[in-house]
């Protein structure tokens, strides 16, 4: 179990531990809340030709007024839940979920994604045709500008990792009215690392950017 959060809240998404989990899931793609954004997922993966997971339903779509904003979609979304969630059964989402959770960000007050919506090491995509990180970010850039216009709410977008900030930073769209907080990455890799210029866990400055983001909007 790798997202204990969500199983002790039975919001789980993984089809093998909670049988029917993503399939109802999944059902709710056409609520009114996400199905503009679900609509804008399909037109990405035909253009890109790339597997691009949705977004969660249990999510605020496009009433959320926090963006939480990764790098792309792990393995498990890409093809396993096909949903970029809190609830997904990995590490990092069990940790972004808690960590949210603890400082008042119910699922419902935020939308989960990436600066790139598909899973650049996907070994489904031609040798040829696979990009690094930043070159992928850079090709996504206008696809990102697309998603800010659906997400009027979002009146705080919280960077998750360097990826995301770079991107942000290097061709995203002027933040104008929305607030923008920057915070280590919630991977297992980068949670435990210690931030050389505070001396504190990355763990630790991540909860406190997302309470940040909580007491904005709040």
């Amino acid at each position: 179990m790798r997202n204990r959060p969500a199983f002790a809240e039975g919001m789980l998404l993984d089809e093998r531990v909670v049988p029917g989990s993503v399939a109802a899931r999944h059902a709710r793609l056409g609520e009114p809340h996400v199905a503009a954004l679900h609509r804008w997922t399909r037109d990405v993966a035909r253009a890109e030709r790339r597997r691009v997971p949705s977004f969660d339903p249990a999510s605020g779509g496009v009433h959320a007024p926090v963006l939480l904003l990764l790098q792309d979609p792990s393995a498990v979304a890409a093809h396993g839940s096909g949903l970029v969630s809190r609830h997904t059964n990995d590490m990092t989402a069990g940790l972004l979920h808690r960590l949210c959770t603890e400082v008042g960000l119910p699922s419902a007050a935020t939308v989960l994604w990436n600066v790139v919506p598909w899973w650049v090491a996907d070994p489904a995509i031609p040798a040829g045709e696979r990009l690094g990180l930043t070159a992928a970010a850079r090709r996504a850039r206008p696809h990102l500008h697309t998603l800010l216009g659906l997400l009027p709410d979002a009146r705080v977008v919280v960077l998750l990792g360097r990826l995301a900030q770079r991107a942000w930073d290097a061709g995203g769209p002027p933040p104008g009215s929305r607030e923008v907080l920057r915070a280590p990455h919630p991977s297992p890799q980068a949670a435990h690392l210690t931030d050389r210029a505070t001396g504190r866990r990355n763990a630790d400055l991540l909860r406190d950017v997302l309470a940040e983001a909580a007491a904005r909007v709040g």
